[in-house]
This record gives structure tokens, sequence and C-alpha cells, in this order.
């Protein structure tokens, strides 16, 4: 699923989506459409998902933990939202994590040190946020 661009009024992720842990989607693209809200927990029950890029948009609370169940996951973009709190260590087992972009957002705290354990981690953006450690 691939939705760009849609400016014109406030959107949300329905919070109560019926989602198996077969359901195939690789991709989910919902990249600035002033969506709101938190990102729904069964977000992280989509095991195929190997894109998810949520940036540019206004989510707001915490990352939630379970992002870090996203087992398939090579490209995670929450660039450019307004979540905050701690980067939740859970993102430290991804597995086939590639590109990891939290920038541009009201992070804080310091990077778990899970971080360290991204072995196929190529890009990791972390700017404009307020974090107060070095990379692991």
């Amino acid at each position: 699923i691939h939705i760009q661009n849609n400016l014109g009024k406030e959107w949300s992720l329905p919070s109560n989506a019926q989602v198996g842990d077969d359901t195939q989607f690789e991709r989910l693209v919902l990249v600035r459409n002033n969506f709101a809200g938190i990102i729904p927990p069964w977000l992280a029950k989509l095991k195929q998902l190997q894109t998810l890029d949520l940036s540019m948009n206004n989510f707001q609370g915490a990352i939630p933990e379970a992002i870090g169940d996203l087992s398939s996951a090579k490209y995670l973009n929450l660039m450019g939202n307004n979540f905050t709190g701690a980067i939740p260590s859970s993102l430290g087992k991804l597995p086939a994590i590639e590109v990891l972009i939290l920038g541009n957002n009201a992070l804080q705290g310091e990077l778990p040190a899970s971080i360290g354990n991204l072995r196929t981690l190529q890009l990791l953006d972390l700017g404009s946020n307020e974090l107060i450690s070095t990379i692991p």
C-alpha cells in the first residue's frame, strides 16, 4: 500500500483492525498524509512487512515496543512526526533492518545499547531529536 501527499484533512489509522500473522503486506508507505494519533498495536503483527514508512505525518506518543516484532523489516522510516519518549530497545531485535530513520521527532534519552546488535544496518538517522548518548 502506498498513499502519499494527501494533506486535505487529518487522518488516523484504525485502532482495532483485524490482522492475522499470515497477512502478506510487504510495503506500507503512508508519507506526508497528515496522519495523527498513535501507531496502533496491530501494525506490529504484519510479520511479512519489509518497508514501513510513516514519515512526515503527525503521529505522536511513544514509538511502541512492539515495532521490534517486525522481523522482516528492512526499511523503517518514522521521520518528521511528533514521537516522544525513549527509543524502544526492541528496535535492536530487527534482524533484517538496513535503514532506520527516526530523525525530526522529539525523542529523548539515551540510544539503547541494543541498536549495536543491528548487523545489517546501513543507515541510521537520529538527527533533530533530544538524545543524549553516543552510538553503541
